[in-house]
Order: structure tokens, then sequence, then C-alpha cells
């Protein structure tokens, strides 16, 4: 396919010597290379689909990378990437050694910050400013959050920020009525932008037709001749163009930890009135968009706020309610204060399923869920485990719910299981999966049973499997090694989040004779992959495994 005017640009100064006339034709060049050399890949297109005449009329009106262009989240920024010097190279988008799918710094000038987790641009904006400010530079400052982005409460604090320090700049909101699932909170409830944006400091700005590139150029010129900070409120339509008749990859339809979930909740709902399910934006990525619809009341989108939601949670546990909170891993880590000092001090019992646990896959490096187990490790009393499959996870769950005796934490991945081994899943207590040996014994925890399984039964050793990290089973695995002689745990956690440091603790008091060693994640931020790429690439794939096997 042929794109006349978007192949004579290599980076924005080309962009900027067209007639503005020649804008449009430019746009839908570039709204139908986007939806090409994605069809084949897993990746966020409607965002990126509703800004591409924004994207346009930001890189032609601003001096761009000296000028500050800062993308919130990142996903709306495919159009920005491929006028930004990455045309060529957008087909690797997400893939292995390819470009991001979010703004990288180490990528591109044009990226002068990164971004994945929402709600950061306007903090980042700031301290690009003051650095302004303190260094003398001239430059122009421009931030452009969106698809949800603004119900996290650290775009309050940034705004709240800049409007006291009456600094020029240019805040865009790209309204386009949606994020993941449909946008929550008074805001957009109300309509009261204007309102609350001019209490902040701001001048206020407002265009229907975002997807116009001449309004688009009006406005945005406008923006610049105002004093002081301007918060710019734009309509666009998201997913603008989307063409239907493009095949796109799919996700797999093998049974998921996330569609299991999603059904047991349903069920749940209808059996027990003070069950309460609350999300940051991410019903639809937890498979609870069917239980919001039967449970409207009791299955509740706080926005991307995942400190309010931990709080909320507490507060409704404390009224005698039993609230669960679904958090993707990654976003939890924004959540850790609360979880410690609102929820674990209390010895509230509040639910949380930890979602997309371990690699990712092509997301990357920003939404690997690494770290939560290391940051809970160590706080005292509390439950963390991990189900093997669907029927663990089901089991998991009414313990969950049958022990409301404090706080309680499951964690899975972002992945399909296997059926066939569901049968060997019996108790979340530590218990074998295969008894093949007792002197050689593999150990799993989570969802890698199944790979140590495949291992245990191709090798000869004993599959010992461990559901629950917290707390530590000391007395069932010292009963269960008695006759070790080697073992290897292979767990999908880094060092401080594992229970490798439990295990090398009870054989070093206990079995001096024993040889150890753990398979775990090396400590490294992983690149965008295949999830079974990034498995193997950690030493957690079944050739790494064997090999650790024969030594």
């Amino acid at each position: 396919m042929s794109y006349p005017l978007l192949t004579k640009l290599n980076d924005p100064s080309d962009l900027r010597k067209l007639d503005p006339l020649d804008l449009p034709a430019l746009a839908e060049d570039l709204r139908r290379f986007i939806q090409e050399e994605t069809q084949t890949k897993e990746a966020h297109i409607r965002s990126s689909l509703g800004v591409v005449e924004l994207s346009i009329a930001l890189h032609y009106c601003f001096n761009t990378p000296e000028d500050i262009l800062i993308w919130d989240v990142g996903h709306q920024a495919y159009a920005h990437k491929v006028l930004t010097g990455r045309r060529t190279n957008f087909h690797s988008n997400r893939q292995k050694g390819g470009i991001s799918g979010f703004t990288k710094r180490s990528e591109s000038s044009y990226d002068p910050f990164g971004a994945g987790h929402s709600s950061t641009s306007i903090s980042a904006l700031a301290g690009f400013i003051k650095s302004a400010q303190l260094q003398g530079h001239s430059r122009r400052h421009v931030a452009v959050i969106g698809d949800g982005a603004l119900t996290g409460g650290q775009a309050f604090e940034a705004l709240n920020f800049l409007g006291s320090e009456q600094a020029p700049c240019l805040v865009i909101l790209n309204d386009n009525q949606g994020s993941i699932d449909p946008n929550v909170g008074a805001l957009q409830a109300l309509g009261s932008y204007r309102e609350w944006a001019s209490s902040l400091g701001f001048k206020y700005l407002f265009e229907e037709q975002g997807n116009n590139l001449q309004a688009l150029l009006k406005i945005v010129n406008e923006a610049q001749s105002t004093e002081g900070p301007v918060f710019l409120h734009l309509h666009t339509e998201k997913g603008r163009g989307f063409r239907q008749d493009i095949q796109r990859k799919k996700a797999p339809s093998a049974p998921s930890f996330q569609a299991d979930f999603g059904s047991f909740i349903l069920d749940r709902l209808a059996q027990d009135p003070k069950l309460v399910v609350l999300s940051p934006a991410m019903l639809a990525g937890a498979n609870l968009l069917e239980a919001k619809s039967a449970f409207p009341n009791r299955v509740i989108d706080v926005g991307i706020a995942e400190q309010h939601v931990v709080t909320m949670a507490a507060g409704l546990a404390a009224d005698g309610m039993k609230p669960l909170v679904h958090l993707y891993s990654t976003f939890a880590q924004r959540a850790f204060d609360q979880i410690v000092h609102d929820v674990v001090l209390q010895s509230l019992p509040v639910i949380f399923i930890f979602d997309r646990a371990g690699l990712v896959g092509e997301d990357g490096p920003t939404h690997h869920g690494l770290y939560d187990q290391s940051m809970l490790a160590d706080l005292p009393s509390i439950r963390i485990g991990a189900p093997a499959n669907g029927k663990a996870l089901k089991a998991m769950l009414d313990w969950a719910f049958d022990d409301l005796q404090g706080p309680l934490f499951l964690r899975y991945p972002k992945d399909s299981y296997r059926q066939d081994h569901e049968d060997l899943w019996r108790s979340y207590r530590p218990h074998w999966w295969h008894e093949a040996s007792k002197e050689k014994v593999l150990i799993s925890y989570g969802s890698t049973a199944s790979l140590v399984q495949e291992a245990a039964t191709k090798s000869a050793w004993g599959h010992l499997h461990l559901p629950v990290f917290r707390p530590f089973p000391e007395g069932d695995i010292r009963e269960q090694l008695r006759q070790a002689k080697r073992v290897v745990l292979v767990d999908e956690n880094p060092s401080g989040g594992s229970m490798d440091a439990d295990l090398r603790k009870l054989i070093a008091e206990e079995y001096l004779s024993i040889a150890y060693r753990a398979h775990l994640l090396p400590r490294e931020f992983q690149d965008h992959d295949s999830r079974a790429g990034q498995l193997n690439r950690a030493g957690l794939g079944l050739a790494g495994l064997f090999k650790s096997l024969e030594g």
C-alpha cells in the first residue's frame, strides 16, 4: 500500500514544510499506515487513531524535540512515533528487538520522558518546566493526557502545583469519552472541566472538533499566545477510522486465569450480598464486565486510582463488608503505602487479586508484575498464594472468602493454563504432583507448576508443589524433604520476593547434605518479547531447566 505524503517525511522538520491544506490527507495516510503495520500484533490501536490529527498539529506547531512534548501512558503515541523518525521500523512495534509500544527515552530524542503507567505526564512536565527556569531554557512545554488518565490522583496533584507556579505551559486533555473501560468520575459526569481548571489557575480552552486539523491548528496557536498555564480540552473520536476489514491478532481462546476469575466472581456475588468488588479501571482486563452488568452497585470502577481503591476497600472491611480488590501487579506498586498502612496494619480482611503477576510479554518492562511479593514478603500476619490453574484459583478463592481473618493476596499471570494438569492440584498446602523420586525434588510455586511437572516426568525427578508463599509452610516442607538429596526451586519471582531465602534457611538448619539451587527471575528489566521468550531468557524454560537437572 502506498502512502504518498507520509513516505516523504523523515522527521517533524519535514512535516513543517507541508502546506496546512495537505495535512488532512497526511492524517489519512498515517491512520491507514498504523493499522496496516499493527494488524498482526496485539496492540493499543484505537487510542492512537483518535489522536492522529492532534499528533500532526503538535509537531507542526511546536519545534520538537527542542520543545518538550510528553504523552501520558504512551499508547496514544503511535502516530507520534511514526512522525518522529520511526516509520521504517514501526512494523517491529512490541516485538523482540523492536520499538516499544510506549514512549521510551532511550528510543528517541522525541520521547523526553518514558511512560507506560498513567497519570504521570503533568508531574514530569512540571519537572521539565522547573529545570528550564533554573537553567534558562526558552523552550515550550506540552503534556497530552487522556484515555482515562485524568482519573488518576497524581494528575490532580501536578495540576495543583503548576497552577500555583503560573509558568507558561500547555496541558491537553484528549477527551475521547473512554479508556479501556468507560471513564468515571464527577469531572466527566458533570462536564465541569472549565470550572475545575480555572479554579486551579489555568486558562481553559475548548475545541469540540478535536479531529479537525484546521480547528486544531487554530486552537493550538491560540494556546501558544496565551500567557501562563493553559488547559486545552479536546473532544476526539477514539478509534477514528478503525477498519473492521483488517484481520487482527486475537488473544488465544485457551482457558485463562482471567476468565475463571470473572466467572467465579459472578457466581459469588449472587451468593453473598456483602461482597463488593473494586477495580481501578481494569474491569475488562479482569473479565468483570458481566459481573458489573449484573451487580452494578457492588462491582465498582473507581478510575485509575490505585491508592484510593485500596483505602476505600479498607473502609468497607472496617464496616463489615467483604471487599475484593483487583489490581494488575505492576499498578499495585503505586498503592503499597495504603496496603501497609490502611489494610495490613489494621488487620482488615481485604482480599487482593494481583493479576498479570510475573512476565507479561509484549507490554514489556513497564508492565511486568515482578515486585508485589518483594514488597509484601516481610509484612507480618499476611497470606500470599498463587494458583497453578483454574481449579486451584477457584479453590483458593473459596479459601479466601471462607477464612476472612485479615488481608489475603492471590496472584496469577497473564496466561492460559494446562487443563490436563488440573487434577494434580489437591490443596493449598504443599503436595506432590509427581513422586518418581523423593531424593531428587523439583519445587514449583504458583503457575510454574506445569513447567515443573513436565520437567519432572521427563527426567524422573519428584515434583513438590507449593501454592502458598506466606505464611511459609515450613513444617510441611521439612517433613516432605526428609529423603531429599538434591532440590531445585523454580519460581517466577526475583530473589527478594521468592521462597528461595526461606528454603535456603530451612535446608541450612535441617538438611546440610542437600544440594540446592534455584531458578529465579534475574534482577533486570526485560524488554518486550513474547511471554515464552521472556521465560526462556530468564532460565525458566524447559531447556534451561533440563540443563540444571543434568548438572
